[in-house]
């Protein structure tokens, strides 16, 4: 399935500022309760109104849930969005296509298009566990990125993100789960500073988190989605019976 990766994907200099402010864990968990590898999301319609938020953030999440973000996505994507979902630019689903009227931050109001770049953590782990097994994202969902934030003294190993194939023809369980003996692997990505991975969800975009060893590190990261007020996709006549 048609993914991306782009090692220093960020200007040096901004990544660093970006780092130094990226919210404390007890932000991102809020009124959650704790659990050991267990991760949680500070969504952009929060960071935005949160006045503790840095302005450099502020502009980052923007401009990450803004009409030019989306254009930029397509262009990375057209090809493999014709082949796909065999649609083109100017209608993408409807007969407008999508436009400053049709979009909006997840939360705030329902959008034909809603976009979200939320700061997430996977907190630390005893070891041996991962944050979870290969899957489909939510079937609504257009595009996702994850930009790698992780510290620079974090030796831990693992929490990479993996991409996998079909064995055969798609099975599913539960979520859009996927078992271990039915897809093949595709690539393990590590899970680095400065890291961006991007993809285009699809019926094919199966893709898990390797276990972790015991760390006492937040694996922290940014979440880029773009997603659609209904499913572009059924998952579920593929479930196992």
């Amino acid at each position: 399935f048609p993914y991306l990766i782009i090692d220093n994907a960020l200007p040096i200099d901004l990544y660093d500022k970006l780092k130094s402010n990226f919210p404390n864990n007890k932000k991102i968990i809020g009124n959650n309760e704790y659990k050991e590898n267990c991760v949680y999301r500070y969504n952009a319609n929060h960071s935005l109104n949160d006045p503790e938020i840095s302005n450099e953030w502020k502009e980052f999440i923007k401009y990450h849930t803004s009409l030019n973000f989306i254009n930029d996505v397509y262009g990375v994507f057209e090809e493999s969005i014709k082949k796909i979902y065999k649609v083109e630019k100017n209608k993408l689903f409807n007969e407008n296509g999508i436009n400053e009227n049709s979009i909006g931050v997840r939360f705030q109001k329902q959008n034909y298009f809603n976009l979200d770049c939320q700061f997430v953590i996977n907190t630390p782990t005893s070891g041996g566990t991962s944050v979870i097994e290969p899957h489909l994202d939510n079937p609504i969902e257009f595009y996702a990125g994850l930009l790698y934030m992780k510290d620079d003294d974090d030796d831990s190993i693992g929490g990479n993100l993996t991409t996998h194939t079909f064995k055969d023809k798609p099975s599913f369980y539960g979520k859009s789960r996927v078992r271990e003996d039915k897809i093949n692997l595709l690539e393990e990505i590590e899970y680095k500073k400065n890291r961006l991975v991007m993809f285009l969800n699809s019926p094919y975009s199966l893709h898990g988190v390797t276990k972790r060893s015991k760390t006492n590190f937040y694996r922290k990261y940014i979440n880029i989605i773009g997603e659609f007020n209904f499913e572009l996709f059924n998952y579920r006549t593929f479930l196992e019976k």
